[in-house]
Formats: C-alpha cells, sequence, structure tokens
C-alpha cells in the first residue's frame, strides 16, 4: 500500500477583533438610551398635564386647574390637591344619611372680635396739651376777671361785703346776704346789695361766659309765706338774677338756683358761720374746664349735694314778694 504522506498540522487561527462586537452592542445600548431621553424631554406639556391628571384621578386626588407641576423647579404635581369627593348619586342612601346628618348640625355662632383703632398717643398727647393750655388761658381770664371787681368794690367800700375766689367751677362771687342784700326771711333787695349788684353787672355783661346765681340760707327752719328755706334761697336767686338782667346781662346766659342750707360754706353751729351761708353767689362759669377732665362743671351745681325739691327759676319769674319769716335764714 502507498502510505500517505503526512502533512504538519497548521496552527489554529487566532481571532484578535472579538472586542469589536462587545463594543459595537455597547454603543447601540447608549444610542438606544439617548434616543429615549430625548424623545421624553421633547414631550408636549399638554401631554404632561393629561397624564398627570390621569394619574392623579386614578389615585383619587383632584389637581386644580393651572396648578400642575413641571419639570423647571415648580410645586410639583402634589404641591396643590386635594381628596376628590365621591359623586354623590341622587336619591342613593349615602346622600341621604349625609342629608340628614348636615340637617341636625347646628352651626356655631362665630364671635367677631371688636376691631378696635390703635390708639394714637401722640394725638391724644396733644389734644391734652391743647385743652391745658386752653383751661390755663381761661383761668389767668377769670383772675383778671377778679382783680378787676377787687378794685371796683375796695374804691365803694364794699369789699368786705363779698368773698371772691377762682376754683374749678369758675370765678365764684359770694356776697353775704345779711345786711347788705337782704333782711332776714325776706327776698327784697336792700339799697347796698343794689349798689353791689350794679357794680358787678357791667363787668360781666359783655362776657361769653354763663353765669349762675345761687340762692343759700342757714339751717334755721323758716314759716310764713315761704314753705322753706328751699323757696326762700330759689326766690332771692332769682330776685339777683332779675337785677342782673335789668343792668344788662343777657337773660340768656343766666340762671337761678336754690339750694338753701345744703351748701354750707361755715358751720351753722355758730352766729357767724350762720352768717356766712347766709349768702347769694353769683359764678362766672368757664368756657373750658379748669380741672383739664374735659368735662364742664354744672352750671346749676357748687358742690357734691344736689337740691331734692324746687331749684332752677328762668329770668322770666314773677317778682319776688317780701314776707316776715321766723329765725336766722
Amino acid at each position: 500500500m502507498a502510505r500517505k504522506k503526512k502533512h504538519p498540522e497548521h496552527e489554529e487561527h487566532v481571532n484578535h477583533e472579538r472586542w469589536m462586537v462587545a463594543y459595537a452592542d455597547i454603543l447601540t445600548l447608549l444610542l438606544a438610551l439617548f434616543i429615549v431621553m430625548f424623545a421624553m424631554a421633547a414631550v408636549d406639556r399638554e401631554k404632561v398635564k393629561l397624564f398627570a391628571q390621569g394619574a392623579g384621578e386614578a389615585f383619587g386626588m383632584v389637581t386644580m386647574p393651572g396648578q400642575l407641576g413641571n419639570f423647571e423647579g415648580g410645586d410639583g404635581i402634589m404641591a396643590n390637591q386635594m381628596p376628590a369627593q365621591p359623586e354623590q348619586v341622587p336619591g342613593s342612601r349615602q346622600q341621604e344619611r349625609e342629608t340628614a346628618l348636615q340637617e341636625k348640625i347646628i352651626p356655631a355662632p362665630v364671635e367677631v372680635p371688636d376691631k378696635k383703632p390703635p390708639i394714637d398717643n401722640t394725638a391724644a398727647a396733644q389734644r391734652e396739651a391743647a385743652r391745658q393750655a386752653q383751661a390755663e388761658a381761661q383761668k389767668a381770664s377769670l383772675e383778671k376777671l377778679k382783680e378787676e371787681l377787687t378794685i371796683k368794690l375796695k374804691e365803694k367800700g364794699l369789699l368786705n361785703s363779698v368773698e371772691m375766689v377762682v376754683d374749678e367751677r369758675g370765678l365764684v362771687v359770694n356776697i353775704v346776704t345779711d345786711r347788705v342784700l337782704f333782711d332776714t326771711g325776706r327776698a327784697e333787695l336792700r339799697p347796698d346789695g343794689t349798689d353791689v349788684l350794679d357794680l358787678i353787672a357791667p363787668v360781666v355783661k359783655d362776657l361769653p361766659n354763663h353765669v349762675t346765681v345761687e340762692g343759700h340760707t342757714d339751717n334755721v327752719p323758716i314759716s310764713g309765706t315761704f314753705a322753706s328755706n328751699w323757696e326762700l334761697s330759689t326766690m332771692r336767686a332769682t330776685t339777683v338774677l332779675r337785677r342782673l338782667q335789668s343792668q344788662g346781662v343777657p337773660g340768656n346766659r343766666m340762671n337761678a338756683t336754690g339750694y338753701a342750707d345744703q351748701r354750707p360754706l361755715d358751720s351753722n353751729r355758730t352766729d357767724a358761720g350762720k352768717a356766712r351761708n347766709r349768702r347769694v353767689a353769683i359764678v362766672v362759669l368757664p368756657m373750658v374746664p379748669l380741672d383739664g377732665t374735659g368735662v364742664q362743671p354744672n352750671s346749676q351745681a357748687a358742690g357734691s349735694a344736689r337740691p331734692a325739691t324746687a331749684a332752677t327759676t328762668p329770668a322770666s319769674a314773677p317778682s319776688p314778694a317780701a314776707v316776715p319769716a321766723a329765725g336766722g335764714n
């Protein structure tokens, strides 16, 4: 037999470029990823809005219109959402139960707190300063009036019969009745009393201030035509008022008041005290309160007491009658 010729075995061929296949696969995947990302970024905003609404309804949420989030740092889809209300089917048991429950609920009263305007301390301080300035000016004016009356009374030798003081009520001119204005128990002016009033009237008639005439007595009971010291004090005040009016003081700026023995200047236990208490006071009221409180003094009051019976008499009251009486008064 013929022998086969033996050929030497060839080396196995080695492929050194197999890595290119894997590299190409990776590039393909990356390209696909970039395409998907680009497609997502280019999706229409309206589709995103519809998708968000659909997702919210699927999870039982309602999104407020125009309040959707975005991909640019907005509030997000869930920022302004509220739970969806289930639709009520008319006539359903659930709706009937809810309606009955709502009818039983009594709404609680809502208390609205009082809204007080803020206090302007600056404005209040300015008003207070202005009020104090007016009070000081008015007090100075009354003091000047007192000095003028003092000079006139001193010239006539009548200063000892009059006491004057400026207090929170204004200028108070106290004229004793004994031996000056009236005789005991009478309401008829004496000549000396007429002189005093005729001297006071020209000083006060041109003033804008209101004038109050007050009649006062001691505590000795009276008998006769006058029922009590109330009537006597009121009639004396009216007599003085009518005299001032006759001398030019306007009647619409005056009033007369009787206080009997309710507002004594001194004790009624002594004769000297009773003599001081038997008086008629002419009070020139200030235009503004002198105490700075903003409260105008009572034009018919001299102290804390208040007459229990007849008091004020207008300028048109009848002329006083002279009647005898028992006691001092």
